[in-house]
């Protein structure tokens, strides 16, 4: 089966040449293509993509989640389309191949894995990638069959079954036909791994199969990352944070801390921070929701905080 990956791009800078380094070094072959969508990236990223090789598609729509991967997609021609984004890498040079693997099972129609941080990386995240080095490394399979019960999940409980990760994921071709992404501002992943499920389709979660990715935001981004986060996993799944899922998170995040090496006083304020800002923005769309929502009133404040991210 031919391989393609696509990325979304926009001014990609110095990573972006180390992911494809990484990309045409992958073993036992490289990918049969590379797709990039550019958003009017005005640094060399699109001369960066050509001299790798890759085909530039130029998006000169407002950037889509969805569309903008949809788009990609469509211009590539893999039977297995791999996901990532322009400042991510591959963790080992089998990255692909490892993807792959599970689609010779024909009831696969995507496969998922998880970001790591570089050694230098945000607290908060290294302290998550723990947890979730904790859970085990062998890959897991999603399927409704296997949840008969599906019907009567809680919004917590389907949020779990639907988690995908198109930093680093695969897809077959001839299911995202059928289910494309479609225009979506956030969360495309977490939604098109729903309809997926939902059409009696399987998922796989490899964990082996990481890229490293990690971002330092300020709090302001942070805050409205989050907010956006709070509105669409409502309105998609029913999901809202409660307090009592925070504190269970908390815990297991305060534990594995203890279990890892100490950290600098500046790492852990800066942790601090994006939690503070995660809390502000959860209780902030409570409120809207509760004593704002029911009135009609909030949804156009709501969509500028959370434009653009």
């Amino acid at each position: 089966m031919r391989v393609s990956v696509v990325i979304p791009t926009c001014d990609a800078g110095p990573p972006f040449a180390a992911l494809l380094d990484r990309l045409h070094a992958q073993k036992p072959q490289p990918p049969d293509e590379i797709v990039i969508v550019d958003s009017g990236s005005k640094d060399n990223t699109c001369r960066l993509a050509a001299a790798a090789g890759a085909r530039v598609v130029e998006w000169n729509e407002p950037y889509d989640h969805g569309l903008t991967r949809d788009a990609g997609i469509s211009a590539a021609t893999g039977d297995i389309i791999v996901l990532t984004v322009q400042d991510a890498l591959p963790a080992a040079d089998d990255w692909i191949a490892r993807l792959a693997s599970h689609f010779n099972d024909p009831a696969v129609a995507g496969v998922t894995s998880r970001q790591v941080p570089p050694p230098d990386g945000p607290l908060e995240l290294q302290i998550k990638a723990r947890l979730d080095t904790d859970s085990g490394n062998a890959p897991v399979r999603i399927s409704l069959l296997d949840h008969p019960g599906y019907a009567q999940y809680t919004p917590l409980e389907r949020l779990e079954l639907c988690r995908f990760d198109n930093v680093c994921a695969a897809l077959r071709r001839s299911v995202w036909e059928q289910i494309p992404f479609g225009a979506c501002r956030y969360a495309e992943d977490y939604q098109w791994a729903r309809r997926v499920l939902e059409a009696g389709h399987t998922l796989v979660r490899d964990p082996s199969a990481p890229v490293i990715h990690a971002h330092r935001r300020s709090f302001i981004y942070e805050f409205r990352r989050a907010l956006l986060d709070a509105w669409v996993l409502d309105e998609t799944f029913g999901y809202r944070y409660r307090l009592r899922d925070r504190l269970n998170r908390v815990t297991a995040l305060t534990q594995s801390e203890a279990a890892g090496p100490k950290p600098g006083l500046g790492a852990r304020l800066a942790a601090a921070r994006t939690y503070a800002a995660h809390a502000f923005a959860r209780m902030l769309y409570n409120c809207y929701r509760v004593a704002l929502k029911p009135l009609g009133i909030g949804q156009k404040t709501l969509t500028w905080l959370t434009n653009g991210i």
